[in-house]
């Protein structure tokens, strides 16, 4: 099966440098964030013994330590062996970690914490749970209720340039997924971020709901996809704030390949026979 080559996309310049957030205000909304659910705590300052996230990314060596090749493996053979099907899983799982901290504190706080900052600690009971050292950075966003395009475009350009185009890269050389499974399990990820808001930040949902809105298709998340190819934000009236919504992938993460697996609620496949 030849799939195509993972690369980086250029949509345009980047914004002006926003104001930088330092201290006491990042510490702040990470603790308001956290009350969402566990997977968007990030705890600070970060435990000793801990590594970069992104040491994730590095290239395999020969002999050599690969927890990314690992994790896979791991997925994998809980997932009755397909290793397709194991990579694309572990990359949901590892997108979630990433996504739902800083899509929570942009939409809710306009604030971005510096996502390169991310360490996680192998040793711990949760070997992926994120944190940040003492003392964490970050950026203000635009309001999302002023200018969600901002936000997100903000947001998706941190989120490639530290965490996502490295990962795609790195499970590239590990196993063979299509890039648009792959961007749809990020895309996706953010989708279950904005569920999970749902239940818990209800009156806030114009705010996640408008982020969500712009980076379901944002160009930097979609890369060299077609426009479309990533996901929608789909709601039973656009007139009304407290509408039925629900968020629709346009690919399958293949969890239904897998033996006893079945159709994600967002999953492309559901209602087709």
């Amino acid at each position: 099966m030849n799939v195509p080559p993972i690369r980086v996309a250029t949509p345009g310049p980047p914004p002006a440098s926003p104001e930088r957030v330092t201290g006491g205000r990042v510490v702040e909304v990470l603790a308001d964030v956290a009350t969402i659910g566990p997977w968007f705590a990030v705890a600070t300052p970060a435990a000793s013994g801990t590594v970069r996230w992104a040491d994730l990314y590095a290239a395999p060596v020969p002999g050599g330590p690969d927890p990314l090749g690992r994790r896979i493996g791991e997925v994998t053979t809980a997932l009755g062996g397909d290793r397709r099907i194991g990579a694309s899983v572990a990359v949901m799982g590892l997108a979630a970690r990433i996504v739902s901290m800083p899509f929570a504190t942009v939409a809710l706080h306009g604030v971005l914490p510096s996502l390169g900052e991310l360490r996680r600690d192998p040793g711990a009971a949760d070997p992926w749970a994120p944190s940040l050292s003492a003392g964490p950075t970050g950026v203000a966003t635009p309001d999302v209720a002023d200018d969600p395009a901002g936000a997100a475009d903000l947001l998706a350009r941190e989120l490639a340039a530290t965490h996502l185009d490295p990962l795609y890269a790195a499970v590239a050389a590990r196993a063979v997924v299509s890039p648009r499974v792959l961007r749809g399990n990020v895309v996706s990820s953010i989708g279950g971020a904005a569920r999970v808001m749902e239940a818990m930040r209800r009156p806030d949902r114009r705010r996640y709901l408008a982020l969500l809105d712009a980076l379901a298709d944002h160009p930097v998340l979609r890369g060299p996809l077609p426009s479309g190819a990533t996901g929608r934000l789909l709601r039973l009236d656009d007139t009304d704030a407290d509408t039925e919504w629900a968020f629709r992938r346009r690919s399958c993460c293949l969890y239904v390949r897998a033996p006893g697996g079945g159709t994600c609620g967002d999953c492309v496949l559901v209602g087709r026979s």
